[in-house]
C-alpha cells in the first residue's frame, strides 16, 4: 500500500475491521472504502478511526493492524464452492479473470502477487493450498495504520468534558454552578451519517435553556 499501488481504488461493501494486540477484532464495520495518497479513507474507515485512537491509548503502541474482507457477504463454504465452479466451469480461464468478476482488477492483481501466485495462473493448476491462500488475501488481508489525519481536517472530534461532571438534564456542570456545557465540548461523538449535528442541535438547546432560566 505504501508504493501507492491502490491508490484512488474504491472498494464497495467492505468488512473493515480494527484488530487488538491479540489479533480479535475490537469493532467491524462493513461499508464502502477508498484507497488514497495518505492511507485508506471513505465510510467504513470513518467509522473506524476513533477504536484506532482507543486501541493505541489502551494498549500503548501507534501502530494498529486492520483486517479487510473484500468479500463479507460470502461465507467460507459459498467461497469454496465458487472456486470449484471456476474450474468446472472454465478450467483454462486465470484466476485473475475469474476474481475481477467479483472484485476490482487492481484489487485482484494485488492481492494476488502478495500470496506470490502470477495473475495468469489458469484455475485448474491451482491447488487447495493455493486457493486457501488467496481466500484468505481475499477475507483477511492485513495493513498496519499509525493515527489518522489532523483535527483541523476531522468529521468529528472525541473528548471533551467527562459526562459523569455534568448535570444530564440540564447539562450543567456539577464542579462550577452556572456553567454548561453542549456539542463537542463534552465527551460524545457518533458515527458520521447526522447523529453528531443533531447532538450539537438538543445539547445547545438544553444547554442554552437552562442557563437562560439562571438569569
Amino acid at each position: 500500500i505504501k508504493k501507492g499501488e491502490l491508490r484512488a481504488l474504491s472498494l464497495r461493501n467492505v468488512a473493515l475491521s480494527v484488530l487488538n494486540g491479540k489479533g480479535k477484532p475490537v469493532v467491524t464495520h462493513q461499508m464502502d472504502m477508498i484507497f488514497t495518497h495518505f492511507g485508506v479513507s471513505g465510510p467504513a474507515v470513518l467509522r473506524c478511526s476513533s477504536f484506532v485512537h482507543q486501541v493505541q491509548e489502551k494498549e500503548g503502541k501507534k501502530d494498529i493492524v486492520m483486517s479487510l474482507n473484500a468479500l463479507p457477504d460470502m461465507s467460507d463454504v459459498e467461497l469454496d464452492a465458487q472456486f470449484r465452479s471456476f474450474v468446472e466451469d472454465a478450467p483454462l480461464k486465470s484466476i485473475k479473470n475469474h476474481l475481477k468478476g467479483l472484485l476490482p482488477e487492481r484489487y485482484v492483481e494485488f492481492l494476488l502477487a502478495k500470496v506470490g501466485i502470477g495473475d495468469q495462473t489458469a484455475v485448474n493448476r491451482l491447488s487447495e493450498a493455493n486457493w486457501a491462500q488467496i481466500k484468505d488475501a481475499l477475507t483477511n488481508f492485513r495493513f498496519t495504520v499509525n493515527g489518522s489525519l489532523p483535527i483541523e481536517k476531522g468529521f468529528v472530534t472525541g473528548g471533551g468534558v467527562h459526562l459523569k461532571e455534568v448535570n444530564p438534564k440540564t447539562l450543567e456542570s456539577k464542579l462550577t454552578q452556572g456553567l454548561y456545557f453542549c456539542g463537542e465540548l463534552l465527551d460524545i461523538h457518533g458515527y458520521t451519517g447526522g447523529y453528531n449535528i443533531t447532538a450539537a442541535f438538543v445539547t445547545g438547546y438544553v444547554a442554552g435553556m437552562h442557563a437562560s432560566l439562571g438569569y
